[in-house]
């Protein structure tokens, strides 16, 4: 017996469906109003720096005769040992052994590394180093107590929360240049400046940062350490800190990177480092020991964002 045919479909089946395009939708007149804002904004800020393309380009030949001038960098400011001026009343080994020397041979030694050796592109490379690294470890010291106080779920007290955040805020709209400056006037110039105004700036940031992390942790951690009768020490270092610790070394590291580079900022207005060099070197005119300058502190740059890269991944 031959099977039966298919049933037609219903006449309702057949019609063809509308197609119903969707409306297009309203822009609100706030968008434009924000997107004339921002375009008003930039007008204003491009009038107000006087940009200008075409001087960029026409200027571009002096920039190259600049660059030509410089070039090839002049490495005899790292290799060549009379750069150095090593006393000759002490051996190599005088110099470089750790252990203090008596007598006149140590005032040597001590003048040799305090005024002789930073003057050299290695030592002036290994002061920011330790510019950046000193100004960070100060920084970490003072942030990480008043963090918690300038968090809102730690703070034991609002006023004392308000007072320490406006404070920092004040605080941190100084830069670091700026506070360079008094304190060359006050101290003098060297490395200590350059030390003590990275670490007060540095100290800011970090305050906001850390406050900002104790801020995001799990309340309920906080919760349950607190049933248990623990004070607020307790509290603050079995509940808050091991959260917060990945966060903290993150910023820390961030902040001894950019501390590199802002040691060699403060270094042009005489606050030690590497940036002293490098005014020295373009303010007369010595432009190959420039580009070698230059070379050595991009390398410094690089090696200390590859470091600080590994070391973040393996903390955190």
């Amino acid at each position: 017996m031959p099977p039966a045919p298919p049933a037609s479909p219903p006449d309702s089946l057949n019609a063809k469906v509308p197609i119903v395009r969707p409306a297009e939708p309203r822009r609100s007149i706030k968008v434009w109003v924000v997107w004339g804002f921002v375009l008003i904004a930039m007008a204003w800020a491009f009038l107000g720096t006087q940009f200008n393309p075409v001087a960029l380009v026409t200027s571009s030949p002096k920039m190259a005769q600049l660059l030509q001038q410089a070039y090839p960098p002049d490495f005899t400011t790292i290799t060549d040992p009379s750069i150095y001026s090593k006393p000759p009343e002490l051996t190599l080994w005088q110099l470089l052994d750790p252990v203090p020397l008596g007598g006149d041979l140590g005032d040597i030694k001590a003048r040799w590394w305090a005024n002789v050796f930073p003057q050299t592109v290695v030592g002036a490379t290994i002061q920011t180093i330790q510019m950046a690294l000193a100004g960070t470890a100060l920084a970490v010291v003072f942030a990480f107590p008043l963090s918690f106080l300038a968090a809102t779920n730690t703070s034991p007290n609002k006023w004392l929360y308000h007072a320490i955040k406006l404070t920092v805020n004040f605080l941190r709209t100084i830069p670091d240049f700026a506070i360079g400056l008094i304190l060359i006037a006050g101290i003098g110039l060297g490395a200590f400046t350059g030390t003590v105004a990275l670490a007060f700036h540095t100290t800011t940031v970090l305050i906001k940062l850390f406050a900002e992390a104790v801020e995001g942790i799990d309340g309920g951690v906080v919760e349950a350490i607190q049933a248990t009768g623990a004070r607020y020490m307790q509290v603050i270092a079995y509940a808050v800190v091991p959260q917060v610790i990945p966060a903290f070394i993150s910023f820390i590291l961030y902040r001894f990177e950019t501390n590199i580079r802002a040691a060699a900022v403060l270094g042009l207005i005489g606050a030690g480092g590497i940036g002293f060099i490098l005014k020295s070197d373009f303010s007369l005119f010595r432009y190959p020991e420039a580009a070698t300058t230059v070379i050595v502190l991009i390398v410094l740059v690089m090696l200390v964002d590859y470091t600080s890269a590994r070391l973040r991944k393996a903390v955190i």
